[in-house]
């Protein structure tokens, strides 16, 4: 005879969640209040991946909506994203910038299962993705874009403002996370902390010679992150990262996606060529490409392992982790990391 136990309410265990999902209809109730939208709001969930990301419409406008996922940032650090872009916007740069609310503000926050999470609204970025439409002359006027940032980056900053290596180094907080993750690999266990802290140490002597510049920068920045009009106007999105790095690592990022997605090099020697019809790059910056193509694909490994209880580990675990490994390591024993 089967006995079936029923468990009281108080006996139920309550979960840990990791990553929820906010429901469309929440979505587009608190933007009809907070936001001037015009007439009727539909609202669904675009795509689910580092954050959430919306697709908001009223009678008039497209717009895209983030929900940032619960990281080891402080909810409040999306205020930075949103400020500097707010300053690109006042300078007529091409960037998917916030809205502002009835009140000004540029963000709001919700209560979650997991805690507090961040939400903004920005202006739809037109076209597609760079690249559904490859050029090598538009590759050459989104690098040119990208150094015009980084200048603009400084004035934000102000001309007193002392960068820090600090951002630039937050693949330290995911390597515990990382170590979890490679744990059936012993040679990965035994490499990536001696790569890290390793990279440390160069990064920081870079920094302190003066002559690898660090700014404001995007930190993400890779051929899905500019959408290109049909009349071939550029628009820089997805600054979810933005901070403090050094301004070849911002260029390499976007040099190393344009190989990961398997494109002709031509594309991102026109970025590089384009970027520097701006602001030309330093002998030391030059000499370091490498190294900054190596710390790209650390800082995914590392920040995707730090993400998995989120996303999952699928992507990495079976289809692109020896690749990445090998990519790392390969170019760590070039630069003396390892």
């Amino acid at each position: 005879m089967n006995c079936v136990t029923s468990l009281t309410a108080s006996e139920i265990p309550v979960a840990e969640v990791s990553h929820s999902v906010l429901h469309p209809e929440f979505i587009a109730a608190e933007v009809a209040r907070r936001y001037p939208i015009r007439g009727e709001l539909t609202c669904f969930l675009l795509y689910r991946g580092m954050n959430d990301v919306y697709l908001v419409q009223d009678e008039e406008t497209k717009y895209a909506l983030r929900v940032w996922r619960k990281t080891y940032r402080d909810v409040d650090d999306v205020a930075y994203e949103l400020d500097f872009l707010d300053y690109l916007r006042q300078q007529g740069f091409p960037a998917s910038v916030g809205v502002p609310q009835h009140d000004g503000k540029l963000y709001f926050k919700v209560a979650s299962p997991e805690g507090e999470r961040a939400i903004a609204l920005y202006d739809w970025a037109p076209g597609v993705k760079f690249g559904d439409r490859l050029s090598e002359e538009t590759a050459f006027r989104i690098g040119a874009a990208m150094a015009r940032m980084h200048l603009l980056g400084d004035s934000w900053a102000g001309k007193d403002h002392q960068f820090s290596t600090e951002t630039a180094k937050d693949y330290n907080i995911c390597m515990p996370a990382l170590i979890d993750f490679v744990y059936d690999r012993p040679d990965d266990l035994r490499d990536y902390p001696v790569i890290a802290a390793n990279l440390d140490k160069r990064l920081d002597e870079l920094a302190a010679s003066g002559k690898v510049p660090l700014g404001v920068c995007h930190r993400d920045f890779h051929p899905s992150n500019v959408h290109v009009a049909e009349d071939g106007g550029i628009t820089l999105l997805d600054f979810d990262a933005a901070g403090e790095d050094f301004l070849m690592q911002d260029v390499q990022n976007f040099v190393w996606g344009n190989l990961f997605y398997g494109f002709d090099p031509k594309i991102g020697e026109a970025f590089e060529d384009g970027y520097q019809s701006v602001r030309p790059f330093t002998k030391e910056e030059t000499e370091n490409t490498e190294l900054f193509l190596m710390a790209k694909a650390l800082r995914l490994i590392a920040g995707m392992a730090h993400s998995s209880t989120a996303v999952g580990r699928g992507t990495l675990r079976f289809r692109n982790l020896d690749w990445l490994g090998d990519y790392v390591k390969t170019r760590a024993r070039a630069c003396g990391l390892l």
